[in-house]
């Protein structure tokens, strides 16, 4: 028996996704409806499991957190059932509904500091907080642990549909000691280095604690509040521009390369050449921060009134600094053939901006002007935080590395 869903993008019905008798997904856009994907432009065809089921896997949880929604499916596809039941809250401004709920009586709920420690306590066997009273209908990409909140006058709520979530939280991992003050350290970094070039719209981030559980704040870029109401922007990460699920994130087994996605920005940007000179800066701070995953579902479209552009980055921080045998040190994404920072030169950067058709000699002038006083910049800010024996790690990695870039 078939299953259907409606999707809506920013509020507006756009189409309806399908699930078959064999399992198999497919999607009709609507008359009129705005696409979803560069790569689902709307059209009359439908459009089959091959073209619809990498956009929409792409929305759901990976890993564990996946696998620990779905260990008691019995019957249908996993991704249309999460979908179904989480996915009124999705990245960007999509949703998924049966029947689109009323907006009446829709008032938030305030999440206590009680509720906030209970809910932190919970989230790695729970990580959409289905254990809890009217769980929220939202589906968090990716595999770390985190769930969403409505942040209003400095309190947290409980999302709805018509109160959709502007913060991301994101808890501590045993496995990652100091995780939150890596992720913290590197965020506000980036923010200060490369609001001096082209990104200023770097999330803010803040580490937060309740109850004497660690957490940390992270404003969502797909969000904005207009009149205090809460709008979505759309935005579609790199798998799902390209067409492919997850899985083929990283370049190891036939990923997503360098390369592709400099492709994907000079194809669709409404601005290539400043959103090209971004990429490159997202490049070199990974490597300069140690960041071997930063990975293709890292870097995103954002689709708003006034285009397609790349989206502001996230989820930055230092791998490098644990251990090989608990973190991969293999980089996401080759530079030159080469897959370990460590092993890079100056000649490598050279032969990736000219595989990336770019003049070496004036993309490596542009770097170096945006990364020259980053050791300054990353003492002073250290100083500014809650001490943490990670920033010294992270600033002993970036010491090493920027006479490259300097």
């Amino acid at each position: 028996m078939s299953r259907k869903l409606n999707v809506y993008l920013c509020g507006e019905k756009s189409g309806v996704l399908t699930e078959d008798d064999l399992l198999q997904l497919s999607f009709q856009y609507l008359d009129n409806a705005r696409p979803l994907s560069v790569r689902l432009p709307v059209r009359d065809e439908s459009y089959s499991h091959a073209f619809a089921y990498p956009f929409f896997e792409n929305l759901t949880p990976e890993g564990e957190a996946f696998e620990i929604l779905t260990k008691d499916h019995v019957s249908g596809d996993k991704v249309f059932s999460v979908l179904d039941r989480f996915g009124g809250d999705c990245a960007g401004a999509v949703a998924f509904y049966e029947t689109m709920p009323s907006n009446e009586d829709q008032n938030p709920r305030e999440i206590s500091s009680s509720e906030m420690a209970k809910i932190i306590d919970k989230l790695p066997q729970d990580p959409l907080l289905t254990g809890f009273d009217n769980p929220p209908r939202l589906s968090l990409a990716g595999a770390q642990s985190k769930f969403a909140v409505y942040k209003s006058e400095g309190k947290y709520f409980r999302s709805s549909d018509k109160y959709p979530t502007t913060h991301i939280i994101k808890i501590a991992n045993q496995r990652f000691p100091n995780l939150l003050e890596n992720e913290l350290f590197c965020m506000k970094l980036a923010k200060i280095i490369m609001s001096k070039g082209l990104d200023p719209n770097i999330p803010d981030v803040e580490l937060m604690e309740t109850e004497g559980r660690q957490y940390l704040e992270i404003a969502r870029y797909d969000r904005y509040i207009k009149n205090k109401i809460v709008h979505r922007i759309h935005q579609e990460d790199f798998c799902q521009a390209l067409g492919i699920v997850s899985g083929k994130k990283y370049q190891a087994g036939g990923g997503v390369k360098l390369k592709v996605c400099y492709e994907i920005i000079n194809e669709f940007s409404e601005n290539r050449f400043a959103d090209i000179i971004r990429f490159m800066e997202w490049i070199i701070f990974n490597y300069l921060i140690g960041n071997t995953d930063a990975h293709a579902k890292n870097l995103s479209l954002l689709h708003s009134d006034n285009g397609i552009r790349l989206a502001p980055f996230y989820d930055l921080l230092s791998t490098e600094v644990y251990p090989e045998n608990i973190v991969d040190h293999e980089m996401a994404m080759l530079i030159n053939g080469k897959g370990k920072y460590n092993s890079l030169r100056l000649k490598d950067f050279i032969a990736l901006f000219e595989n990336l058709d770019q003049n070496a000699t004036n993309m490596i002038k542009t770097l170096k002007d945006i990364f020259s006083n980053i050791v300054p910049v990353a003492e002073k800010l250290k100083e500014s935080l809650p001490r943490s024996l990670i920033y010294d790690e992270i600033i002993k990695l970036i010491k090493n590395r920027t006479p490259l870039f300097h």
